[in-house]
């Protein structure tokens, strides 16, 4: 029996896991894995590292040796199209690969916004390897626009390398997406800290030659723009197919498309109407796709996504449901450090954690089964984040304790304010200066 040609188009995650998982199930298939960056799969969540001088080499996921040794044959050329009639993919080096399965892993390109100017040379949405080096070469100050995760870690990484950098957010906070408004509020704080200007509720308008201007005049200088503003599937192979596509190819749970024989998985693919963009999901996609294109009977089956940060000098994470009014918070400023737990029917569902990595293993553990409330306080151990009863302070301090406003850094001082004590203050008080209210000031410690 002839050997079953797999081809895969797309060299990122969803691409590497299928083309491993496709060997896993045949043995004996013939595996190509058309790589259209023209070089090996890498870590692209740590391409800002870059930034700060870590190594190309060492994004790598694997070194050539491992594809060898697999028999998994890489190809560094883009696909241009695919004809459905005679099963072959071709290729912009003009070489042609048959298949008798196929997998779509394409990815997605970097969403660009409308703006005036956003065409410009000096205008980049980080993506890839190649979006690093671009940004490279321009010198002087950033302004990105997005304020998710992929902004944040450039800021952080282009900061560190000496460059001045301001991020735009569409919205009234950051991470609004991973973090509810508390945790928002003390994430700003560790930003400024660590010398990035943040602009809220901006929209862009125009990119001149040395600005970027926002619709309500504010303006901040630029020798470049990066926009972190979601992606775009990249779809272009699906029509010579006849597949169907919504905002991505659509897939049923086996990662196969409207045409049998051929999956998609990734950025590029959607299932039940929705595309994560994450990681995690590409991998565990291209995992299902590969093994059902070699012969295999899996079904993806997704998990709520964990979300993982290392920017600004800590560590940001979040998991499960973090809407939940039924919620407790703890900080300790002096160690920057910040957790949340949210609870339904008094069962935790969610959790939020800054600053604080040596737990997370155990509190999604605890989220997945469902923690009683009453319970949770061996968890606020481990993350070492006391309760308020255990900061126990003298009389004389307690009258005298300064406290900041998280959000604009007003210090209500009680010894200019007729003595009284900040927790003696109504309810309803709110900050002078910017008017947030009186959940949005930390002690001074």
């Amino acid at each position: 029996m002839a050997e079953k040609k797999i081809v895969i188009i797309g060299g990122g995650v969803a691409g590497l896991s299928a083309a491993q998982a496709a060997r896993e199930t045949d043995a004996q298939a013939e595996i190509h894995l058309v790589c259209g960056e023209g070089r090996l799969p890498y870590y692209r969540p740590r391409i800002c590292e870059r930034f700060t001088g870590l190594p190309e080499e060492k994004l790598a996921v694997h070194d050539a040796d491992w594809y060898a040794a697999r028999r998994i044959n890489t190809v560094f050329a883009r696909a241009t199209t695919v004809n459905r009639e005679t099963k072959q993919v071709r290729l912009n080096s003009g070489e042609s690969l048959p298949y008798d399965a196929l997998v779509i892993a394409t990815g997605a390109r970097g969403n660009i916004p409308e703006a005036r100017g956003n065409d410009r040379q000096n205008v980049f949405a980080l993506r890839t390897l190649a979006d690093i080096d671009r940004l490279a070469a321009y010198t002087g100050p950033v302004v990105i626009v997005g304020d998710g995760l992929l902004g944040l870690e450039a800021a952080w990484h282009l900061s560190r390398s000496g460059r001045a950098v301001t991020i735009i957010g569409r919205n009234d906070r950051l991470l609004s997406r991973q973090l509810d408004k508390e945790g928002s509020v003390f994430f700003l704080r560790l930003v400024e800290e660590a010398g990035v200007h943040v602009a809220l509720n901006g929209e862009l308008t125009l990119i001149d030659e040395q600005r970027a201007v926002l619709v309500d005049g504010r303006a901040f200088e630029a020798a470049a723009v990066v926009f972190a503003a979601g992606i775009k599937s990249v779809t272009n192979l699906a029509a010579p197919l006849g597949l169907e596509v919504g905002r991505a190819i659509r897939v049923d749970e086996r990662m196969q498309c409207s045409q049998a024989g051929v999956y998609a998985a990734g950025d590029c693919a959607e299932l039940a109407g929705h595309t994560a963009g994450l990681w995690t999901v590409s991998n565990a996609q291209g995992a299902v796709a590969g093994a059902n294109a070699a012969g295999g009977d899996r079904i993806y089956q997704p998990e709520a996504p964990s979300y993982l940060m290392n920017a600004m000098g800590t560590q940001i994470w979040s998991y499960g449901a973090i809407d939940s009014e039924e919620a407790e918070g703890r900080r300790l400023l002096s160690a920057g450090r910040f957790g949340k737990l949210f609870f339904r029917a008094s069962r935790l569902v969610g959790a939020e954690l800054i600053g604080t990595s040596g737990a997370l293993s155990r509190v999604k553990k605890a989220v997945d089964a469902g923690l009683p409330r009453d319970a949770a306080e061996e968890l606020w151990h481990a993350l070492e984040l006391p309760s308020p009863t255990d900061l126990i302070m003298t009389e004389e301090r307690r009258k005298t304790m300064k406290y900041k406003c998280d959000v604009c850094g007003y210090i209500y001082d009680p010894a200019e304010n007729d003595g009284v004590e900040f927790a003696d203050l109504p309810e309803d008080f709110t900050c002078p200066v910017c008017g947030v209210s009186k959940d949005n000031f930390s002690p001074v410690e």
